[in-house]
């Protein structure tokens, strides 16, 4: 696998769950195990917001040569998934979060270990 692929495979991920909760925020949120009320509606489609600008990031960005820009990326991008393994993984095991949870859980994971292979142990050959 090459980087560009991880960043298009983080853009298909993200825009997914974007236009799901976008277009179908209560069938989300009840994957969640949330109730379907107007302030989880509109926490679910800020997140929606911020999960179009990632995609949208890599998406952008899916062929950029230049090791500082691609280094930063990789950085955020690691820093997100492990946030996002640590608040998803809490909200599993408190029950916040319904069987949903450990989907996320699992997203956040593939993210970080994704960006932090390629930024730390990809050979060269592998991020062009």
């Amino acid at each position: 696998m090459k980087l560009r692929n991880m960043y298009l495979l983080n853009t298909v991920v993200s825009l997914l769950f974007a236009l799901g909760l976008f277009l179908m925020t209560p069938v989300m949120l009840s994957l969640f195990g949330m109730d379907n009320v107007p302030d989880a509606q509109t926490l679910g489609r800020l997140l929606a917001v911020e999960l179009v600008v990632g995609g949208m990031i890599t998406l952008l960005a899916r062929d950029v040569t230049d090791a500082k820009a691609r280094s930063a990326i990789n950085y955020a991008n690691i820093l997100a998934g492990v946030l996002g393994v640590v608040v998803a993984l809490n909200a599993t095991l408190t029950g916040v979060f319904g069987w949903f949870g450990w989907v996320i859980v699992a997203v956040y994971l593939v993210v970080a270990m994704g960006f932090a292979y390629f930024q730390f142990f990809a050979p060269p050959e592998q991020l062009v």
